[in-house]
């Protein structure tokens, strides 16, 4: 397994929607900090196996960060008209330790390896539909 590359699990209740047909998914090296505060980006050292990045691929995620409720994995280019997300579907991804480390050390706690990936999304009216 490359270092920016993580697997994907399946939680009990889970269905995948953007990653239906993946196992495994790439990492960009970019951070979304959604609240604002930029603090840093991940970096993985030349003597590292990586696999090449395209923003492109399909199966190419970056990172997202909300204080509230810390790291979780997005597409990078969702490419989803008139929908809204990206939400929680029940995938996890296993994520490398070398990455994980470096999460830790920019937000000052503890990143578990299993992080969850935001692969759904829905229109407007199924979303308010779902949330009464």
């Amino acid at each position: 397994m490359a270092f920016n590359t993580a697997y994907l699990l399946k939680s009990r209740f889970g269905s995948p929607d953007y990653t239906e047909g993946f196992d495994e998914i790439k990492i960009s090296m970019e951070i979304d900090w959604e609240d604002g505060v930029d603090r840093g980006k991940i970096e993985i050292s030349d003597n590292y196996s990586k696999k090449e990045v395209n923003t492109d691929d399909k199966d190419l995620y970056m990172f997202g960060f909300r204080p509230q409720f810390g790291f979780h994995l997005r597409p990078y280019h969702p490419n989803r008209k008139n929908l809204i997300g990206p939400m929680c579907n029940g995938m996890i991804a296993e994520v490398n330790y070398t990455i994980t480390s470096q999460l830790e050390k920019m937000v000052g706690y503890p990143i578990g390896k299993y992080i969850s990936v935001h692969d759904r999304y829905e229109t407007q009216e199924m979303y308010d539909a779902l949330c009464r």
